[in-house]
């Protein structure tokens, strides 16, 4: 079993897998989602040199038909989706698709239970961080794989994010014109076509940024 889970592992992260431990420890507790969010939250803060990056947490996208457990705001989008050593990726496959469409980055985040699992599920461009228990109340973030630039982000689900008055906002900021009785839905399809993904995903997280300055938290 362990000869075939190293196959596996070399199959899916190439040359590098001898640096990485898949292994899981079952002498210490499963890691819990609280456990596994806080200390995600925790990395993230030690991990970030720049003020003014900002942390939503449970992220809705494509009107609702989808939520990401963190997102991670500043000159971009970046995504955590978390999975913990008593959760199932039951539901991630569904959702996978739209988190696609929407982030720069993307990173599943995982209890060591789900090592393999995370590596045949996710994209090859998705990044793998896996927390390890080293004793009963601490846990390790260990980078499996990094995260490389979302090849398919969509402009549409990215304008989606905005509400109506921001769509309108940067229509007149690009000297697009509408109609002021437009619909969030329409501004959001006449944004897509009009500006490119790059400027778009900026202006979406200017506007994610003052939006969330009362309420995120700030890194």
């Amino acid at each position: 079993m362990v000869a075939c889970s190293l196959k596996i592992a070399t199959w899916l992260l190439g040359d590098s897998w001898h640096n990485i431990s898949i292994m899981h420890n079952d002498t210490m507790a499963p890691i819990t989602e609280p456990e596994l969010r806080n200390g995600l939250k925790a990395w993230l803060f030690a991990r970030s040199g720049s003020r003014g990056v900002r942390m939503l947490e449970e992220f809705g996208i494509e009107r609702g038909a989808a939520r990401i457990d963190l997102a991670v705001v500043s000159s971009g989008l970046e995504a955590y989706e978390l999975k913990s050593d008593l959760d199932t990726f039951s539901r991630l496959h569904n959702q996978i698709h739209a988190y696609n469409r929407v982030f720069d980055r993307l990173w599943i985040v995982i209890g060591s239970t789900h090592v393999l699992g995370a590596l045949a599920v996710v994209p090859r461009w998705w990044g793998i961080l896996a927390a390890y228990r080293i004793a009963p109340i601490s846990l390790e973030f260990r980078e499996l794989r990094a995260a490389e630039s979302n090849p398919i982000q969509d402009a549409t689900s990215l304008a989606q994010l905005l509400w109506r008055d921001e769509a309108l906002q940067l229509m007149r900021l690009h000297g697009l014109k509408t109609g002021q009785r437009a619909t969030r839905a329409q501004l959001s399809q006449r944004l897509a076509e009009m500006l490119d993904v790059g400027t778009l995903r900026e202006s979406v997280a200017q506007f994610l940024t003052l939006r969330s300055m009362a309420t995120a938290v700030r890194l």
